[in-house]
This record gives C-alpha cells, sequence and structure tokens, in this order.
C-alpha cells in the first residue's frame, strides 16, 4: 500500500480537524506545514510532530514535495492557493476548506486548474460521510418517500458558513440535481464579517431544482432550533426529519414517526474523526482510478453558484437563472454600491463578536435565555 506525503496550509483553528482526519489514515503522513506565522507553524510542528515547517508555500512545494494538500487558510485565499497547489507536479490531490470561493468565477477556475493539471481537488463538505446522512440518503434511493418535493434548510451564521454544508448536504441525499433558478432576499444592518468576508444579518432563498424540486433556506432568521447538518426533506408518499446522527421517518409503514436505525460507530461526528478520514481515504481511491469523489470540486462549484445566486437576486431584485453569469460576490457589489444601510459602522467578525467595545454582553445573553434568536437579540442590543 502506498503511503502518501500530506501537508496543511494554514495553522489554525480548521487544520485540527484535517490533522484528526489524517491521523486515522494508516497511508497517509503529514510531513509538512506551512502559514504565514512563524508561530503559528511552530505550535503545529509541536502539536502534531510535524517534521517540516515552512512560512512560504514555494518553498514547502520544492522541498518537502507532499501529495496532498488540506487547504485551511481564511476564504478569500482559496482560489489562489489551490491553484498554485494544483501546478506542482507533485500534487496529486487536494482538500479545500469551505466555502469552496467567493464567487462562482473562482470556484469554476480552481475546477478548471485542477482538471488541466491533473490534480484531484475535493472541497471540505465532510458531513456528506456522516450517517445520518448516508442513511438518509439510501431512504431517498429506495424510495421510502416516494418523489421528492421540497426541502426545508434553516441555519445561522451566514450563508457561506453554515449555509454551504446544508445545501451541499440536502443536494448529497437527493443525488446532487442541478439548480434551474434562484429567488433570494438579504438584509445586512450591521457591519458583519467572517474571517475577512463580509456577510449579511440575515437572508431567505427559494432554489428551484430540476425536476421541479425545490429546496428553501433561511439564515440567521428562526435560529433557536437549526444546525448545518439539519434539515427536512418531503416527498410525495413521506417526509424524513435529518441531523448528521438521526433520521426520523413519516411515511404509510411508519405508524406516526420513526426513528431509524443508525450504526453508530465511536467518532462519527462532522468535524474531526472519522469523517475527515474517509473523506482522504475517498480521495486516495480517486487519486488511484477509482470512483469518483463524493465531495469533488465541480459538484461544490454547484453550491457556490447556488449562493451566489442567491445574493445576485436580491441585489437585483428579480429571479435569476442558471448557469449564472455575475462574476464576484454580489453581495460585496450590493455593499459598495450603498444598498445595504447599516445601522452601525463598527466592523467585527462572528468569530468574536461579543468582544466588541460596544457589545452588551450581558443584555445578548439575557434575550437569548428568553428565546429570542441571534438576528433578534443582536437587532435589540444594537438598538439599544
Amino acid at each position: 500500500m502506498k503511503k502518501y506525503k500530506a501537508a496543511i496550509v494554514g495553522c489554525g483553528g480548521i487544520g485540527h480537524a484535517h490533522m484528526e482526519g489524517y491521523e486515522k489514515v494508516s497511508n497517509i503522513e503529514v510531513i509538512a506545514c506551512c502559514d504565514t506565522v512563524p508561530n503559528a507553524v511552530k505550535y503545529y510542528q509541536n502539536e502534531f510532530n510535524i517534521p517540516q515547517g515552512f512560512t512560504d508555500i514555494d518553498e514547502m512545494l520544492t522541498v518537502a514535495k507532499p501529495e496532498i494538500v488540506s487547504v485551511c487558510v481564511w476564504h478569500l485565499l482559496h482560489d489562489e492557493i489551490t491553484i498554485k497547489l494544483s501546478e506542482s507536479s507533485n500534487v496529486k490531490g487536494i482538500i479545500c476548506e469551505k466555502p469552496m470561493a467567493i464567487g462562482v468565477d473562482k470556484a469554476r477556475s480552481m475546477v478548471e486548474a485542477c482538471e488541466k493539471n491533473n490534480t484531484k481537488l475535493v472541497i471540505s463538505h465532510q458531513r456528506r460521510f456522516t450517517p445520518g446522512w448516508n442513511k438518509a440518503k439510501e431512504l431517498v434511493e429506495n424510495g421510502e418517500i416516494g418523489n421528492p418535493t421540497r426541502g426545508e434548510l434553516r441555519v445561522k451564521d451566514g450563508l457561506l458558513n453554515w449555509g454551504t454544508h446544508s445545501i451541499d448536504g440536502a443536494r448529497f441525499i437527493l443525488g446532487d440535481p442541478k439548480a434551474k433558478w434562484v429567488v433570494g432576499s438579504v438584509e445586512r444592518y450591521t457591519n458583519k464579517y467572517e474571517r475577512d468576508t463580509p456577510i449579511e444579518d440575515s437572508c431567505t432563498g427559494l432554489i428551484h431544482f430540476e425536476n421541479d424540486l425545490q429546496f428553501f433556506i433561511q439564515s440567521d432568521l428562526m435560529d433557536n432550533d437549526c444546525d448545518a447538518g439539519k434539515f427536512e426533506i418531503y416527498g410525495t408518499e413521506g417526509f424524513l426529519k435529518i441531523t448528521e446522527t438521526e433520521v426520523k421517518i413519516f411515511n404509510k409503514d411508519s405508524n406516526g414517526w420513526k426513528n431509524v436505525d443508525i450504526n453508530l460507530k465511536e467518532g462519527d461526528v462532522a468535524i474531526g474523526g472519522n469523517t475527515n478520514a474517509e473523506q482522504t481515504i475517498e480521495l486516495i481511491n480517486w487519486i488511484e482510478g477509482g470512483k469518483k469523489h463524493r465531495g469533488a470540486g465541480d459538484i461544490a462549484a454547484e453550491t457556490v453558484e447556488i449562493m451566489m445566486g442567491i445574493y445576485e437576486s436580491a441585489r437585483i431584485n428579480r429571479v435569476v437563472n442558471f448557469p449564472l453569469i455575475t462574476k464576484g460576490y454580489p453581495l460585496e457589489t450590493m455593499i459598495n454600491d450603498g444598498l445595504l444601510k447599516l445601522e452601525s459602522d463598527e466592523k467585527y467578525d462572528i468569530r468574536g463578536f461579543l468582544k466588541r467595545e460596544n457589545i452588551d454582553e450581558n443584555l445578548y445573553s439575557r434575550l437569548r435565555d428568553d428565546g429570542l434568536s441571534h438576528h433578534e437579540a443582536m437587532r435589540a442590543v444594537n438598538q439599544k
């Protein structure tokens, strides 16, 4: 069995999940890590016993010669770094974090570069390996809910953050249908960012797929009981309630809602553990001539297109048809054009928004305890 040399680019929090996966794969050896911050490199080398550390990607590619590379940098750098890695003759496979890219043109350029250079590109929608999602996919394929007609997705923390997992997951369970059109709405009344990328305060989207299948997604509106891996699918003969580790079915044979048996193993969670290991194993199989990876770049690019379509629909106040011809990041275009009026100009990142100088943390906590969503509580705090 061939042993593959792997490397991590971006020595931050999400890289830990990739390392947890690599450590579970016997024919993977992580030989290098790279980050522009020297202390982050040293930390990773010490924590994971990685022999080589770099602050320059070109040097890493020349000296370490990794064959599989995880891209764990911030969103806006995904396309640039993925393309650079694909141009290395040694790199056979890339696992890039989600969201794949900020802009459909950037996502497509990543796919094109990897195809040109015969590099296998996987986007880390690792929840496709969770037992709940796979059981739901099996039930749909076996006709347990008839013909699927609708998916209900509710997320928080932005469309690009949790939304990419939910859209990707529902598509996975339903066989990756092609989107035909989308209509969306967006609000941004605070100067909100995630990892240096401007994001919305809330949004909704109606996505119409082939065979008249539709998804309705809402983000940061009713977020008291939502999760990136939790959604519902309706069919002509039944319904499914799905999480990463549970599935409930309601159909003619279930006698009401019924819990579906799923064989869970230790480590069967979305972040880290078995899912990242299985994602890596399937990439190796693809590199060695096996079937296409379920999280391949061209599949993930379609999810990026859907999200950009929601933003573009909100920008032009029209239904947007696919394929999407709009380049760039439509939400940022709206911001630059002054279409989204802010109640506060203070810039903050959702990864640490409670650290803002002017946020009343106690008030926010009390409002959430009273049952308000993040969206409702933030609006109340900002209007205080």
